[in-house]
């Protein structure tokens, strides 16, 4: 089970200080949090200046003697290049590590395990050799009955895939794909309860260089 940690910082170009870069992946140093080296983790991030809300996943990198942990999140650097130029999703995304089994159109069965789930869509942890390529329809099927005792599923089509992810994009129209993804909302959100919280010191370094305002260079 991955280790689920809440951050919370103005802006996403104030996180962009914080998040040192190397080759797309992104560290970050997330204080009084424990855990074993090498767990993974999921880290979600408000921004008190608006509603955005970006999800890394990761896994912790090093434990500091000082305490707290440093992630190495991935694909960080392209989550924030989007976050800065103001691309949002419509949808509020919640992390998860619920197993599915996914039903791709003329293909077999599949367990995964959902990276996250919103309103509109899922990311799957599977590759599109066995959950899809773009446009193929499938059904995410959870484990277990519906309140009248019928299977949980719902229906989509793949919209994008990545290395060792999917994206789905669910049939709204279809009123038992929206029961289950209630469900699926649910479920994530559950995962969540108790997560410790962070939020970006008033006593940080970045603070200070604003209120000190920028260099003067004097001539003659």
């Amino acid at each position: 089970m991955a280790l689920r940690l809440r951050y919370e910082i103005d802006t996403p170009l104030r996180l962009r200080e914080h998040v040192h870069m190397v080759d797309g992946a992104g560290y970050f140093f997330y204080p009084g949090a424990e855990a074993p080296q090498g767990t993974l983790a999921t880290l979600e991030v408000t921004f008190s200046s608006s509603d955005q809300v970006a999800l890394l996943r990761g896994w912790i990198w090093a434990r500091p003697s000082g305490g707290g942990i440093w992630l190495e999140l991935f694909g960080a650097e392209l989550c924030l290049e989007r976050l800065c130029a103001g691309q949002r999703r419509n949808d509020l995304r919640v992390g998860s590590e619920q197993l599915v089994l996914v039903e791709a159109e003329g293909l077999p069965a599949l367990l995964c395990r959902l990276h996250d789930v919103s309103v509109g869509g899922a990311r799957l942890a599977a590759a599109s050799r066995d959950a899809g390529t773009v446009g193929r329809a499938l059904r995410v099927a959870l484990p277990e009955a519906g309140p009248f005792g019928a299977q949980l599923e719902a229906s989509g089509r793949v919209t994008w895939a990545g290395e060792g992810e999917v994206g789905v994009c669910w049939d709204r129209g279809d009123l038992f794909s929206r029961v289950a993804v209630r469900r699926l909302l649910q479920l994530a959100a559950e995962e969540w309860e108790g997560a410790p919280t962070a939020m970006h010191p008033r006593s940080c370094r970045c603070l200070s260089r604003e209120k000190e305002g920028p260099e003067v260079l004097l001539l003659g």
